[in-house]
């Protein structure tokens, strides 16, 4: 399996990854829950999944000096740091605060967009 490949399959999973929790936030802000232990454990392992997800791009990138094979591949870097950067940048947004459903709704619906830059990034660049 090349790097692109594996590249590719931590896309996918970031992609689900991130809609589950998404949906699954949304659900938790229907029923007035706000962020408890479970699904800020979520946030982590999403976050470190699209860090690890940014680290191989690096890596292929100023390593291997592999570029993506589309017309404008620094939009594909652009999502890409943009997905990484998004999660904390809400929580110092918020302060880190995390206590109501109102920001169980904020979390989720960042997940679902964080989602949709992951989908974008996919279609901007195949290596």
């Amino acid at each position: 399996m090349t790097l692109g490949e594996i590249h590719g399959r931590i896309g996918n999973a970031a992609l689900l990854f991130m809609i589950i929790a998404g949906v699954w936030g949304i659900i938790r802000w229907r029923q007035s829950q706000g962020i408890d232990q479970n699904y800020l454990g979520v946030l982590i392992v999403g976050e470190i999944l699209v860090i690890a997800q940014l680290s191989l791009g690096l890596y292929m990138v100023l390593a291997l000096s592999l570029s993506p094979s589309a017309g404008r591949p620094w939009l594909h870097y652009l999502y890409g740091f943009v997905t990484v950067l998004t999660l904390p940048a809400v929580y110092a947004y918020t302060r880190g605060h995390m206590e109501d459903s109102n920001d169980q709704a904020l979390y989720a619906f960042v997940c679902l967009f964080i989602a949709a830059l992951v989908y974008r990034s996919m279609t901007t660049a195949a290596f």
